[in-house]
């Protein structure tokens, strides 16, 4: 009778993968100590993946999953935002973003090297699609915003969306080099405040500020007393 395959060996293979990936880049890895790594044969890493190209592939297909999820809810949550104030509009999209970037750092070994590293086309693929979705979701926010009168009449949708999620694209790369955690929500307020002064109409930049300074003195108290 044959002996039935472990149900966890890709889990564990991807585990593996992902840690020596991270400790060796993705140019020395080598099957051999994936396989090691999950406690496996290279044998067994064959029976689930073609290639390491392949294993990370899924790894990261798996983590741009998560931010696609976190981005599909923003866009659902749109019919409610009509029902909201300025403010709690605000202190929403603050919400949304940290939880982006609370992740972002939680995976931020891979995302650097993912960011600053060399590579396969497969997964720069992945990364540029997930790009252009980010960039369109934001296009689609501002188009929403100057239909609402919370931002100006007088801006390019497209092009500003381009301008603010390169800007975002910068955060992130600046967060996964950092050594040590940064203050991420002091990090996210100032993000948004620039963006927003650029895009939003007085009112909405009034209550914008009056959220963002909630934020930055309470970023000061917890300097004080650390």
């Amino acid at each position: 009778m044959a002996r039935p395959g472990d149900p966890s060996a890709k889990s564990r293979l991807l585990k593996a993968a992902e840690a020596v990936f991270i400790e060796r880049g993705l140019d020395r890895a080598k099957v051999d100590d994936i396989a090691q790594a999950a406690g496996l044969s290279k044998g067994s890493f064959y029976l689930h993946f073609k290639s390491k190209d392949e294993a990370f592939k899924e790894i990261l297909g798996g983590v741009l999953g998560v931010l696609g999820e976190n981005l599909g809810q923003i866009e659902a949550s749109r019919e409610e935002w009509a029902g909201r104030t300025f403010e709690q509009l605000v202190e929403y999209w603050f919400e949304q973003d940290l939880k982006i970037f609370e992740y972002i750092w939680e995976r931020r070994a891979l995302m650097r090297l993912v960011l600053e590293g060399g590579g396969s086309p497969d997964y720069q693929h992945l990364m540029n699609l997930f790009a252009q979705r980010a960039e369109d979701t934001v296009a689609g926010f501002i188009r929403y915003g100057m239909e609402r009168g919370y931002y100006r009449s007088d801006i390019d949708p497209v092009h500003a969306a381009t301008f603010v999620a390169g800007g975002y694209d910068r955060v992130a790369r600046r967060l996964v080099r950092e050594p040590v955690r940064p203050d991420i929500r002091l990090w996210i307020a100032e993000a948004q405040s620039l963006c927003l002064r650029g895009l939003g109409t007085q009112a909405f930049v009034t209550s914008a500020t009056n959220f963002y300074m909630k934020v930055l003195s309470d970023a000061l108290g917890r300097k004080s007393t650390a």
